[in-house]
């Protein structure tokens, strides 16, 4: 799929009106359906496109070409259309009933049916409206609109038995309520509290998906206590506690922190629900959930390096410099502070910190003296010692004790022989 930030709004829009025009052309009903219908009446931009039909996989492949097309929903009657970068693709799926879910995530199988049986499939009411672009009517079966206008997440008919269909909504229903600001209906909060035991079965991979965005939300701090509250927390973020205090601490953090940086948001979630895990273990946590191997070190080195931060007045400067001129170094002296604020301590330490970030940049951080290469030419051989060696010479580089190159030679002699000797 194109990535979203390449995607021309206007262009997906229009895309999605001609491949509704297209079916309707050949003799197809079709509509738009889903979470795009959800943010048309939230005058929200939507995301993405899904369109509903009575075409079948292989009528729709024919009629919009294989070249254009992907069959890899197939068996559960979806095709993916193929459009440009700035437009997107588009999942044209076959009106159908899906027939009981063994594994807890996919139908065993399916069978094509009508638009009101589609949507009773369904996870939850504001998604499950079907919109007609070319005349902008919607088409509510399951009382969608009236849900919207209440601001409530309803699962579609029995909430048990979306639930059981599919673990992951389980979850999903929180998602929306934090992403939209919405409260989850009293049925579902129900079902959500008694069923939450079934998300083990979900893939961490799914799961983080869904956590990446409650996080990103502008309301995670709501996402955060529903979290606590149905006891969802510690299925989706492994090894931490819903102790009350512990979510408000992660709260008051969170409260300080910007949400667009997911590396930043799970270390402050693992610094205040889980102080007992180590960084290593928090790491090997987040690559058990498929998180980027980017997130997964860059969370390890905050966690490692933001307490030296707010012990700044009692740590060597060097040590100090090398972590603020990081590539994380900034976002890691923003847990700092969040942390410092929200606990009322070491403030003086992060001040500190903030200020030495205002000194030139040649002063902060000054051209290395000397490379693994210059070690080499100076005769030293290869091997564990050059990592000693370099980190002697940086650090009385930027305490200011050596300034020249050949100073720094000599000190890589002296120290490079005192390993050796």
């Amino acid at each position: 799929m194109a990535s979203t930030q390449s995607i021309d709004a206007e262009k997906a829009r229009e895309f999605a009106v001609e491949t509704v025009e297209t079916l309707r052309q050949h003799g197809f009903i079709s509509y738009w359906a889903g979470g795009c219908v959800r943010d048309y009446h939230l005058q929200l931009t939507p995301k993405d496109y899904d369109v509903a039909t009575n075409a079948v996989p292989d009528e729709i492949r024919k009629l919009f070409g294989r070249r254009r097309t992907l069959a890899i929903g197939a068996s559960f009657g979806v095709i993916t259309l193929i459009g440009s970068k700035q437009q997107g693709n588009i999942e044209i799926a076959t009106f159908r009933e899906d027939v009981s879910y063994s594994d807890g995530r996919r139908p065993d199988r399916v069978s094509y049916s009508t638009p009101e049986l589609d949507a009773q499939r369904r996870d939850f009411t504001i998604n499950g409206m079907f919109l007609d672009p070319l005349t902008m009517e919607t088409i509510d079966y399951v009382q969608g609109r009236e849900d919207l206008g209440n601001q409530l997440v309803r699962a579609i008919g029995i909430p048990a038995e979306r639930f059981e269909e599919d673990k992951l909504r389980i979850f999903r229903a929180i998602r929306f309520a934090t992403t939209l600001g919405f409260d989850i209906e009293a049925e579902t909060l129900q079902a959500v509290c008694t069923y939450v035991e079934k998300l083990s079965q979900v893939s961490r991979e799914r799961i983080l998906v869904e956590l990446e965005k409650t996080l990103a939300s502008p309301n995670r701090l709501r996402g955060l206590e529903l979290l606590q509250a149905t006891g969802v927390l510690p299925y989706v973020l492994p090894d931490t506690t819903a102790d009350e205090d512990q979510v408000e601490l992660a709260k008051a953090v969170l409260a300080s922190l910007p949400v667009h940086h997911s590396a930043l948001t799970f270390a402050a979630l693992y610094h205040t629900l889980a102080p007992q895990r180590s960084a290593k273990d928090v790491k090997k946590t987040l690559k058990s959930m498929k998180a980027s191997n980017d997130i997964a070190e860059a969370t390890f080195w905050i966690l490692e390096n933001f307490e030296t931060l707010l012990q700044a007045g009692s740590t060597p400067w060097p040590k100090i410099q090398r972590i603020l001129i990081h590539q994380w170094g900034r976002i890691t002296l923003q847990l700092a502070r969040a942390v410092a604020e929200a606990t009322q301590s070491a403030l003086d330490g992060v001040t500190f910190c903030e200020k030495k970030l205002q000194l030139a940049e040649q002063e902060l951080n000054p051209a290395e003296l000397l490379s693994g290469a210059d070690l080499i030419q100076l005769g030293m051989t290869p091997g564990p010692a050059f990592s000693n060696v370099l980190t002697t010479v940086r650090d009385q580089q930027l305490l200011g004790n050596i300034t020249t190159k050949v100073e720094a030679e000599a000190l890589a002699r002296s120290t490079y022989q005192s390993i050796h000797s």
